[in-house]
Protein backbone atom coordinates (compact mmCIF):
# COMPACT_ATOMS: atom_id res chain seq x y z
CA UNK A 1 0.00 0.00 0.00
CA UNK A 2 1.15 3.51 -1.09
CA UNK A 3 1.18 6.26 0.83
CA UNK A 4 -0.33 8.41 -1.67
CA UNK A 5 -3.21 5.39 -1.60
CA UNK A 6 -3.64 6.44 1.55
CA UNK A 7 -3.99 10.20 1.61
CA UNK A 8 -6.63 9.64 -1.39
CA UNK A 9 -8.32 7.38 0.85
CA UNK A 10 -8.25 10.17 3.84
CA UNK A 11 -9.26 13.10 1.30
CA UNK A 12 -12.37 11.00 0.01
CA UNK A 13 -13.48 10.27 4.06
CA UNK A 14 -12.84 14.09 5.18
CA UNK A 15 -14.99 14.96 1.63
CA UNK A 16 -17.41 12.68 3.09
CA UNK A 17 -18.10 14.00 6.30
CA UNK A 18 -17.66 17.39 6.15
CA UNK A 19 -18.86 18.11 2.05
CA UNK A 20 -15.30 19.72 1.53
CA UNK A 21 -14.50 19.04 -2.10
CA UNK A 22 -11.50 16.36 -2.61
CA UNK A 23 -9.78 19.07 -4.62
CA UNK A 24 -10.03 22.07 -1.97
CA UNK A 25 -7.84 19.73 0.28
CA UNK A 26 -4.33 20.11 0.38
CA UNK A 27 -2.15 17.02 1.05
CA UNK A 28 -0.33 18.80 3.82
CA UNK A 29 -3.81 20.33 5.59
CA UNK A 30 -4.24 20.31 9.30
CA UNK A 31 -7.69 18.68 10.18
CA UNK A 32 -8.73 21.74 12.62
CA UNK A 33 -6.84 24.57 11.70
CA UNK A 34 -7.24 23.98 8.07
CA UNK A 35 -10.42 22.50 7.37
CA UNK A 36 -12.41 23.05 11.13
CA UNK A 37 -12.95 19.81 11.54
CA UNK A 38 -14.07 19.45 15.37
CA UNK A 39 -13.11 16.13 17.37
CA UNK A 40 -16.21 14.56 16.28
CA UNK A 41 -15.48 14.76 12.27
CA UNK A 42 -12.12 13.92 13.15
CA UNK A 43 -13.20 10.59 15.18
CA UNK A 44 -15.56 9.80 12.06
CA UNK A 45 -12.79 10.50 9.93
CA UNK A 46 -10.56 7.88 11.73
CA UNK A 47 -13.30 5.36 11.94
CA UNK A 48 -14.02 5.37 7.95
CA UNK A 49 -10.15 4.95 7.59
CA UNK A 50 -10.02 2.44 9.80
CA UNK A 51 -13.20 0.66 8.06
CA UNK A 52 -11.85 1.29 4.79
CA UNK A 53 -7.85 -0.13 5.57
CA UNK A 54 -9.59 -2.90 8.06
CA UNK A 55 -7.21 -1.71 11.00
CA UNK A 56 -7.75 -0.79 14.60
CA UNK A 57 -6.16 2.36 15.95
CA UNK A 58 -5.99 2.46 19.79
CA UNK A 59 -7.09 5.95 20.85
CA UNK A 60 -4.17 6.82 22.79
CA UNK A 61 -2.83 6.93 18.97
CA UNK A 62 -6.20 8.68 17.48
CA UNK A 63 -5.63 11.26 20.43
CA UNK A 64 -2.07 12.08 18.59
CA UNK A 65 -3.28 12.98 14.58
CA UNK A 66 -3.38 16.65 13.99
CA UNK A 67 -3.53 16.36 10.14
CA UNK A 68 -3.39 14.12 7.06
CA UNK A 69 0.01 13.18 7.10
CA UNK A 70 0.14 11.91 10.68
CA UNK A 71 -3.16 9.71 9.72
CA UNK A 72 -1.07 8.31 6.73
CA UNK A 73 1.43 7.53 8.97
CA UNK A 74 -0.41 6.23 11.61
CA UNK A 75 -2.18 3.68 8.83
CA UNK A 76 0.92 2.60 7.09
CA UNK A 77 2.47 1.37 10.62
CA UNK A 78 -0.56 -0.55 11.51
CA UNK A 79 -0.91 -1.91 7.72
CA UNK A 80 2.73 -3.14 8.01
CA UNK A 81 1.60 -4.57 11.91
CA UNK A 82 -1.00 -6.11 10.36
CA UNK A 83 1.33 -7.80 7.50
CA UNK A 84 3.73 -9.48 9.55
CA UNK A 85 1.56 -10.61 12.18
Amino acid sequence: MQAEDIKKQIKQSISTVTGIDVADIPDSAAYREDLGLDSLSILEVAINVEFHYKVEVPEEELKDIRNIDDTVAVIMRHLVAKAAA
